[in-house]
């Protein structure tokens, strides 16, 4: 009757099977950075351009370009 009323039996489920423990292994790796100039670089050259903000334009654009050259320094270093 179950067929006349538009409902097929469905086989029974079956249990999930456990999975077996398997114990995990850990790999630790070092993320401190490597040693670079950059930093210094880019700090120094800031220092220069504000000191060109406070003295002549031609240190200003000394400071900026300089700067501009320690940052695309930096991002291209390879890790």
């Amino acid at each position: 009757m179950a067929e006349e009323s538009g409902q097929s039996e469905k086989p029974p489920e079956q249990p999930a099977q456990k999975r077996e423990k398997v114990p995990l292994e850990v790999q630790e790796k070092k993320l401190s950075p490597r040693p670079s100039f950059w930093p210094l670089a880019l700090a120094l050259t800031l220092v220069l351009a504000f000191v060109g903000v406070m003295t002549h334009p031609i240190i200003l654009g000394a400071g900026v370009v300089l700067t501009i050259v320690a940052i695309i320094g930096w991002m291209l270093e390879k890790h």
